[in-house]
């Protein structure tokens, strides 16, 4: 298994919504999500084309889903991703995923529940991801970040 790069403070990673457009259903929610990411971690969060579209718009479009993960994986600007939130849908990205372009650029996913359609993609490309929070759930408590969330992003 290719084990990619840790993540660093002043690090850029991408925020992708692989599944349900959450982002676009519950802007509030996804904009207090990524202030804590980047406050608490130091990181850059970035959106691609999909991440703030509405629900019905990403559920329309898997493969540009998929684009959106291939471009943050070709970019070198960019050291990880996280998932928006799960839902039920990231199966439909499987077709269009390309596993040797996740060999090839091998970088930290982080995600759960519906996500792990993705967790799987990398895993069949060889390389390690993390299963945990997603930036609308997690990341986005109202009540701030969990000590051992905080924690078990660290390690």
């Amino acid at each position: 298994m290719i084990l990619p790069p840790a993540l660093k403070a002043g690090d850029t990673v991408a925020a992708l919504t692989l599944s349900w457009g959450g982002p676009g259903a519950v802007p509030g929610r996804y904009l207090a999500g990524k202030s804590q990411l980047e406050r608490e971690f130091g990181v850059t969060v970035v959106e691609l084309p999909m991440t703030l579209q509405s629900p019905e718009y990403v559920a329309a479009h898997p493969e540009l889903r998929a684009a959106d993960l291939h471009a943050a994986l070709r970019d070198p600007a960019i050291a990880g991703i996280v998932s928006t939130i799960g839902g039920d849908d990231s199966i439909r990205i499987l077709p269009h995923l390309d596993l040797e372009l996740i060999a090839a650029h091998p970088k930290v996913f982080l995600g759960y529940s519906d996500s792990t359609c993705t967790h799987m993609a990398f895993l069949a490309a060889g390389v390690t991801s993390y299963y945990g929070p997603s930036i609308l759930s997690g990341f986005g408590e109202n009540a701030g970040l969990h000590d051992y969330l905080v924690r078990g992003v660290r390690a």
